[in-house]
């Protein structure tokens, strides 16, 4: 199976891909082209987004890399964090920050 990666977005169709990545101004190095042929490989993928690194898996006696597999800029673009971006706008931010103040104050 043959996937493409451009700016969080994921494309089976490699035109698809092309035609994103020309709408938001990237180079061609913009397009991560993402083979896997094996189960392994696509552990290693979606551990690799997860930011796990290796991980040992017992019954098969393999490693499975994440990291080979997942080209690096990849991975640091798919990682998800608290920190939003700067289109969100100031008072959705605000609001989201008090929601999760509240929250952990009940708690």
């Amino acid at each position: 199976m043959i996937v493409y990666n451009v700016a969080r977005a994921w494309f089976t169709m490699k035109a698809d891909a092309e035609a994103h990545r020309k709408s938001l101004g990237q180079p061609p190095s913009g397009t991560a082209t993402i083979r896997i042929d094996s189960r392994e490989e696509l552990a290693g993928l979606l551990n690799g987004l997860m930011g796990l690194g290796e991980i040992e898996v017992m019954q098969a006696n393999t490693v499975v890399a994440g990291p080979a597999l997942v080209p690096t800029e990849v991975v640091k673009r798919a990682q998800i964090t608290n920190t939003p971006p700067d289109c969100v706008p100031l008072f959705l931010i605000k609001d989201w920050e008090r929601r999760n103040k509240r929250k952990a104050e009940d708690e």
